[in-house]
């Protein structure tokens, strides 16, 4: 029997508390089906949980569920390798998405796990490996890192095996990654790139300078940064997906935390306005949004703040119709501890 893939707010509550308790690797069900089995012994479970303080206040807002009482608690949900997620879905890598949950495989894929798993089949189940290590590699590896595999792995067949699983099980985010090192201009001052919500990214590169000083009559060494370029610097790839991570933050807030009101206003908007004018500051974002959109395939919510009758006749009206569309139907608060900017 196919399982269910939505929720009622008691059932969120119910996971949201199971995973704090440890269980966040679990399916939805699974996570279900413990606290149905463990309710009666919460209390006596908290000293057990990862996340003591969020398992209790879980277990507090269950309490007041349960007696009737308006709870305003927000569920916590964390995404499973958010950097090889987007890297995924930049690349369109299908093998990649089956194994960080970016394409539903029926289970709660475990990326690291995944890994793990193949490194070892790779060894004949001869390699000594901590899985810890393994998610260290591949975190930083997704990044540009050459130093943490090394130091994970040796320098030896393990480390051969580990590039090679990679190439397999992430072939398109794999080739990205080394694209992101071959793009790198050694004469440059910073990388700077736009974003399909408009935000613009300008990172300074940063050199570190040693000089030689002498103090009291003793000889010192001093190191400062200096905004200055880089040979074969790393940083492109863990910063171009750390924008995207911030514009998603973004993107999630609006879609789901909009004004009421603001679907039928933008419903009459692009039915009844056909006008094309430039010259506004919201004419102009308007037409960069659409620009942006029509170069990435990306529409930004964020063009709902600039929509006008009198600049409606830029866009499809279908497509801002199907993005209204794809809100939720109750507009709800989304915290999150990512940062919007990056």
């Amino acid at each position: 029997m196919k399982q269910k893939s939505t929720f009622t707010p008691r059932e969120w509550l119910k996971i949201d508390i199971a995973s704090n308790f440890g269980l966040d690797k679990k399916t939805w069900h699974e996570r279900i089906h413990w606290f149905d089995s463990n309710e009666a012994q919460l209390h006596s479970l908290i000293g057990q949980a990862e996340e003591p303080a969020l398992f209790y206040a879980g277990i507090k807002a269950w309490e007041d569920v349960q007696e009737g009482k308006p709870i305003g608690y927000m569920v916590s949900l964390d995404a499973t390798s958010s950097g090889l997620q987007i890297l995924a879905c930049l690349t369109g890598d299908i093998h990649a998405a089956a194994i960080c949950n970016v394409v539903n495989t029926g289970d709660r894929e475990d990326a690291y796990q995944n890994v793990y798993k193949e490194m070892l089949n790779r060894s004949g189940g001869k390699a000594v490996l901590d899985k810890d290590m393994v998610k260290q590699a591949v975190m930083t590896a997704f990044y540009g890192s050459t130093a943490q595999p090394k130091l994970a792995f040796g320098e030896g067949a393990l480390l051969d095996i580990f590039y090679k699983t990679m190439e397999q099980m992430a072939p398109g985010a794999w080739e990205l990654n080394k694209a992101f090192l071959a793009l790198w201009d050694d004469e440059a001052y910073s990388n700077d790139w736009v974003l399909p919500d408009n935000f613009h990214v300008h990172i300074k590169i940063m050199d570190t300078i040693r000089e030689h000083v002498h103090f009291l009559g003793k000889p010192y060494e001093v190191f400062y940064k200096e905004n200055l370029p880089v040979s074969q610097g790393r940083s492109l790839a863990a910063n171009v997906t750390h924008s995207i991570d911030g514009m998603i933050v973004r993107e999630i807030t609006a879609r789901c935390g909009y004004a009421p009101g603001l679907k039928q206003a933008i419903f009459d908007t692009v039915t009844l306005g056909t006008g094309t004018n430039t010259e506004g500051a919201n004419d102009k974002m308007v037409i960069t949004l659409w620009n942006h959109y029509l170069r990435s395939g990306y529409l930004s919510v964020q063009i709902l703040n600039y929509l006008e009758q009198g600049n409606a006749g830029h866009v499809d009206q279908d497509v801002i119709l199907a993005l209204v569309d794809s809100m939720p139907e109750k507009p709800f608060t989304v915290m999150s501890i990512h940062q919007w900017w990056m």
